[in-house]
């Protein structure tokens, strides 16, 4: 930059130089005609150098700071150039992303909307259909039927709840909860697997208050305890608590191994699912959400043929909010 400038501003002052050689070869043409004593023509000559000089360095310094303001200015425009651009191109994708997220949004509110519209229209059959089931009095297939109208319900609520969750803290109500009276209010929804399955129910000590939601406790537990049921027909399902985890325990056909790592993920059915057909692969993915959006830790172990321990740590937690 220091050379480019330098080159550029001698070319500039050629007249200066000029002059500057004229005067001084008028000098030594005048001291050589009139035989002026050299002292006197180097007096003359080393004025003329400093005079130049001073000149040279006044005027390449202001030359200098004009330069180097140049630079600045051009330096600064071109960065508020690009700053310009970037901003234009930030503004624009928020703009994209507010109209997609806007897009989602009413995405889900009218999803949310159709089922939940064909939930109320389902309840309008499932409830004319238990009547029905209730007029048959003894039939053999009246239970066989009362539990499939339930696991109608049971995926009807399911579903709705899984959207519900997006807009989870929306409708969250905290207050003082019973953990007993939610445990034995499930135990008694679900009677009649307990009674038409021949399973047999140990329940422990459950003497626990909780600052929660009841609802979202109540189906987080559900979930455990609904499969709990399903894959222990014949078996013992137990629930207790061990200081503040609630442990539900069954003798069902258990878990396969390679299916542990993955029984949370959405849709995962795994070869329970697959093999009994009774999988939605819906309930454990929506239980794991739900117990991180209470704040609780859920433990899970589980041996094929032998059954399942579900642990769901209740010790005070922090909700998550997203």
């Amino acid at each position: 930059m220091r050379h480019s400038f330098l080159t550029g501003w001698l070319r500039s002052r050629w007249q200066f130089f000029a002059c500057f050689l004229v005067f001084l070869l008028f000098i030594l043409f005048l001291s050589d005609l009139f035989s002026v004593q050299r002292q006197l023509t180097y007096y003359a000559t080393g004025l003329l150098f400093l005079f130049a000089v001073i000149i040279l360095g006044m005027d390449g310094l202001v030359e200098w700071r004009r330069y180097r303001k140049k630079l600045e200015n051009r330096e600064f425009a071109a960065v508020s150039a690009l700053e310009t651009m970037l901003m234009d191109d930030i503004s624009s994708l928020e703009d994209k992303l507010n109209h997609l997220q806007a897009q989602q949004a009413k995405w889900q509110g009218d999803m949310e909307d159709y089922y939940t519209m064909w939930a109320h229209q389902m309840k309008i059959p499932l409830a004319a259909s238990h009547l029905l089931v209730g007029e048959l009095q003894q039939h053999p297939s009246q239970a066989a039927l009362e539990k499939e109208l339930f696991k109608l319900e049971h995926y009807t609520s399911l579903v709705l709840n899984y959207l519900r969750l997006q807009s989870f803290h929306e409708d969250l109500q905290l207050e003082q909860v019973d953990l007993e009276e939610v445990v034995r209010d499930l135990v008694k929804k679900y009677s009649l697997f307990f009674i038409e399955d021949k399973i047999k129910l140990e329940l422990g000590q459950l003497s626990l208050t909780l600052s929660t939601d009841k609802r979202w406790l109540s189906l987080l537990i559900e979930q455990f305890l609904s499969n709990a049921v399903k894959y222990s027909k014949g078996k013992k399902v137990t629930i207790g608590l061990e200081g503040e985890v609630l442990v539900i325990a069954d003798t069902g056909i258990g878990i396969a191994e390679s299916d542990l790592q993955r029984v949370f993920e959405r849709g995962f059915s795994g070869y329970n699912g697959r093999r009994t057909q009774q999988s939605s692969g819906l309930g454990l993915y929506l239980a794991k959400r739900l117990a991180e959006k209470l704040g609780y830790k859920i433990e899970l172990q589980s041996v094929l043929g032998q059954g399942t321990v579900v642990k769901i740590h209740l010790e005070q937690a922090e909700l998550v909010f997203e």
